[in-house]
């Protein structure tokens, strides 16, 4: 019997792993709930940021304290506005690209120009040699589609007449004009 209940009581799970405790339970409208769980990443970062900037208050500190915790937090926002402002200005006046990025832009453009030049001539010359080849086929098919020739001349006398002029000379032919003595 004693067997039998130890297999009742089984834990799932490893022996000494604690349960991971979620960062953050959303609830949804619809009722139900979404536990979100930190990465070792997220674990990783949290620790960094809790190490540069500790969390005091600085209502309960005494004056030396005091002004070092602003002075600190001074000169940290002042390295950040002239580190992005001078990021900006360094952008506008043109000292963070590359001194001969036109020259590389240019290597590369003519390059690409050369590449574009080679794959036209070498359709073209593909090109003329297909229209080689079928030129010799149809030539060696009109020449074996020729009857041999016989010599003999003939001569066929071939007139072309309108109706509508044909009609107006017949006028003119049946109006004999009189000419007075």
């Amino acid at each position: 019997m004693s067997n039998e209940r130890g297999f009742e009581n089984v834990e799932l799970g490893v022996i000494g792993k604690k349960k991971k405790v979620p960062r953050r339970v959303i609830h949804f409208v619809s009722g139900e709930t979404m536990e979100e769980y930190s990465t070792d990443e997220d674990e990783v970062d949290g620790l960094e940021k809790k190490d540069v900037l500790p969390s005091v208050d600085p209502t309960k500190l005494t004056w030396g304290p005091y002004l070092w915790f602003y002075m600190l937090r001074a000169a940290t926002s002042t390295l950040s506005v002239c580190d992005f402002l001078g990021e900006k200005i360094a952008s506008v006046l043109g000292i963070s690209t590359p001194k001969y990025q036109y020259a590389i832009d240019e290597y590369y453009r003519m390059k690409k120009e050369e590449e574009e030049e080679e794959e036209e001539n070498r359709i073209s010359e593909e090109a003329e040699r297909q229209y080689q080849q079928n030129k010799l086929q149809t030539d060696s098919i009109v020449q074996t589609d020729q009857p041999e020739t016989v010599i003999s001349s003939s001569f066929v006398n071939v007139n072309f007449e309108m109706e509508g002029d044909s009609e107006v000379i017949m006028e003119s032919k049946q109006n004999p004009v009189s000419v007075p003595p």
